[in-house]
């Protein structure tokens, strides 16, 4: 099963998503010093729950309403090996617009677009609830 790296997930934590393992799952556990990936349940405050696609995607709003658009989630395959994640914003003259993010990964191109979401502050995080 693909992962995010370490570092996603350190990048995804410094942003105030909690990536605190909640159950047996991979995670990144500092067993010995250096971060290894592992499977269980996780023993040590600094664990990070080892986020898939699936876990990325539940992240990310749907639909991103604002006072003069409606943003719509698509993440697509658009060749052999490339895959984007778009918001289709519908603007209220009727015209479209998009923030989009091209990978020949899916879940690298799902997590471009979850950093995008929380820096645009689309998506609370721990970080915008403790300030």
């Amino acid at each position: 099963m693909k992962v995010l790296s370490i570092e996603q997930m350190t990048k995804l934590k410094e942003l105030g998503v909690d990536v605190t393992p909640k159950e047996e799952c991979l995670m990144y556990s500092a067993v010995g010093g250096d971060y290894e990936l592992m499977y269980g349940q996780s023993v040590c405050e600094d664990d990070m729950k080892a986020f898939n696609l699936q876990d990325v995607i539940e992240l990310l709003p749907a639909e991103i309403q604002t006072n003069d658009s409606n943003y719509y989630l698509v993440i697509t395959k658009i060749a052999k090996d490339s895959y984007i994640s778009a918001y289709d914003i519908d603007l209220q003259d009727g015209s479209m617009n998009e923030v989009q993010f091209f990978s020949n990964d899916v879940l690298d191109a799902a997590y471009q677009m979850l950093i995008w979401v929380i820096e645009v502050g689309y998506l609370k995080t721990n970080t915008d609830e403790n300030n």
